[in-house]
């Protein structure tokens, strides 16, 4: 909100905005964002032209790419567990526009957006990032900083000025570059790693320090994102686990009671005693994920859950 607040009448160039939104439900993020600021704002539609001085809002569970000086929504694979994801929209602007291209990575955990601002600096572009010390979550800008040759980090009062001295002015004559930026593919080193997704081999590419993992399909995660997405997988493939160990709980203890009501006394007691193990272990398994949530403490499960802002008091999370 305060970057889009900076932003002055005739801006010259197109904003796109992504922000991890749920998949299911409205996104309210432009409205917040055209009561924040003067420039036209909409959430995107497929097709529409680019203009200069107006915001673009990626809608939940599309990608926003560009293409031929336009919008184009995508039902791509996921980026690191999101769709929309700020990585695909930096690389298809950096496709689009080249040099004159500039990525934006504001607060955010984890490492999303530094594959999209490694895509800028290839194509001659530039990039920024928040000032993490200011960032209500330093990750993302953090790890741009570490990752990629940014060309100024800066709070986000500085940023739409910055742009407006050192970016657009001094290299509005450059072209896209020929090749390079192409898309996520899994043209990498196999590793023994699968895809939370889509359950596919990963393969890992190694961009200088910075390491992304692609499926066949398409998914990509950098390591932090694959290391999420493992514990998801992990945690939901422990609960399947609880409830098969519960049902044969059940479905033995009703053998038992089978097999005594037929005077077969000693099948009852295999079938009950089973029971009571199959019972004992999902009780571990349960105590098991229940004991690793308690150790994570408020403040990881705040960050994991938190929310797409309700309204105009709200902070925004991920903003490219």
């Amino acid at each position: 909100m305060r970057f889009v607040a900076s932003l002055r009448p005739g801006f010259p160039a197109a904003v796109l905005v992504v922000l991890h939104v749920s998949a299911t439900g409205t996104s309210v993020l432009a409205s917040i964002l055209a009561r924040a600021g003067r420039l036209p704002v909409a959430t995107a539609q497929d097709g529409e032209p680019l203009a200069a001085g107006r915001l673009y809002v990626a809608p939940p569970d599309h990608h926003l790419l560009v293409a031929d000086e336009h919008v184009e929504l995508a039902q791509t694979p996921r980026e690191n567990g999101h769709r929309p994801a700020v990585d695909p929209t930096m690389r298809s602007a950096a496709r689009a526009a080249g040099g004159r291209t500039a990525g934006v990575v504001l607060s955010g955990s984890r490492d999303d957006g530094t594959a999209g601002l490694l895509a800028i600096k290839r194509a001659g572009g530039v990039a920024v990032v928040q000032d993490p010390e200011e960032a209500l979550y330093e990750g993302m800008p953090r790890n741009a900083i570490e990752h990629v040759d940014v060309d100024a980090v800066l709070r986000v009062d500085d940023i739409a000025a910055w742009l407006l001295g050192s970016a657009f002015e001094a290299r509005a004559e450059q072209q896209p570059p020929g090749d390079g930026l192409a898309e996520p593919h899994p043209n990498g080193k196999g590793t023994r790693f699968t895809c939370p997704d889509c359950g596919g081999v990963l393969f890992e590419h190694v961009e200088g320090a910075f390491v992304r993992f692609v499926c066949s399909v398409g998914h990509a995660y950098s390591i932090e994102a694959l290391a999420g997405g493992q514990g998801h997988e992990l945690e939901n493939a422990l609960w399947a686990a609880v409830r098969a160990l519960e049902d044969r709980a059940v479905l033995l203890g009703r053998l038992a009671e089978r097999a005594r009501g037929s005077r077969q006394h000693r099948p009852a007691e295999t079938f009950a005693s089973e029971a009571v193990v199959a019972q004992e272990r999902s009780q571990v398994i349960r105590e098991a994920i229940l004991h690793v949530h308690a150790g994570s403490g408020p403040v990881a499960a705040a960050i994991a859950a938190e929310p797409e802002p309700e309204s105009a008091r709200q902070p925004l999370r991920e903003t490219s």
